[in-house]
């Protein structure tokens, strides 16, 4: 059984994407959390998860009634060791538009009488972004996409899950939903300076959408992988295919020259509350024969595609 679950950040073309999945996998097969007292939160979350807070019996009626689709304005912890890394997905966007675009939501649809500043001050729209994915490595979800290029995304999620999920465009503030919003810059240089964390994190799921996308559009199968440790002496870090159980070989490269090739099927425990593929058997680690130079540059390649690691 295919279960997504889908980590929905505000304002970043979650909503289309939610409803695409619901046409794609069928009503009675979509469950959804958006917290007690939101209206679109299922009966099944309200009973198990917020009254009774007894997330196995959640997760054994998931499975009992085949359902496909799980969603919500829900940090990803909350289910990801239930649905495993592999099948959690979200989608980002820009920092500073994404933030704005939920200002005139909340001006919109819950009557926001304060003014821009007034609402991205607010500790609750600092850094949405990366406090829903707290704790949970992007370089691990199934698929981070970005609302600036939905499209393209969505191939890309399509090809990687064997589904037909249609594009749909819904919840949208604005006729135009290419345009960016024009802001002073004393507001720009604010917001940039209060959400550090969402821009870092956005620009890395970028730098991995553009490299996934590559490999796309090449053919080329896809690693989930990253760097834990690495000094002068030593590199360790996991990797696994998407939707293959196969060790991943990879090529360990020292100035661009290949010292080494290594497998990653060495158990990491402390990855296991995500659910992980191999049983978590995806670590790989090489010790140099001699310590490097401050000047050296480590690379990590994916033997197959010549993917970076890190």
């Amino acid at each position: 059984m295919l279960s997504l679950f889908f980590v929905h950040i505000p304002k970043t073309a979650g909503t289309s994407f939610r409803k695409a999945c619901e046409s794609y996998f069928g009503t009675a097969y979509s469950v959804y959390d958006y917290s007690p007292s939101s209206s679109e939160t299922s009966p099944l979350v309200i009973e198990s998860i917020y009254q009774n807070q007894d997330l196995l019996f959640f997760f054994e009626a998931v499975k009992k009634n085949k359902i496909n689709f799980l969603s919500g304005h829900i940090n990803a912890g909350k289910y990801i060791h239930l649905f495993d890394a592999c099948k959690t997905l979200t989608f980002l966007r820009d920092p500073v538009q994404r933030v704005v675009s939920e200002y005139y939501h909340f001006v919109r649809h819950n009557n926001y009488q304060g003014d821009l500043p007034s609402f991205y001050r607010k500790p609750q729209f600092i850094n949405r972004q990366s406090k829903m994915l707290h704790s949970v490595p992007i370089e691990s979800l199934g698929f981070v996409g970005l609302t600036e290029r939905y499209e393209q995304g969505l191939a890309i999620l399509n090809q990687a899950y064997g589904t037909n999920i249609q594009s749909v465009s819904m919840n949208m503030g604005r006729k135009d939903k290419t345009a960016e919003y024009e802001l002073p810059e004393e507001q720009l240089s604010e917001i940039r300076s209060l959400n550090e964390d969402d821009l870092q994190l956005y620009d890395h799921a970028k730098r991995l959408f553009l490299e996934r996308e590559a490999l796309f559009k090449q053919g080329k199968p896809y690693v989930h992988g990253a760097i834990q440790q690495q000094s002068n002496k030593s590199i360790s870090g996991w990797a696994w295919w998407q939707g293959n159980d196969d060790s991943v070989e990879l090529a360990i490269e020292v100035d661009g020259e290949t010292v080494a090739t290594v497998y990653a099927k060495d158990l990491r425990p402390g990855l296991l509350r995500l659910g992980l593929p191999r049983r978590g058997y995806v670590g790989f680690h090489h010790n140099f024969a001699e310590p490097l130079s401050e000047d050296a540059v480590v690379t990590v390649r994916v033997a197959k595609t010549g993917q970076c690691i890190g």
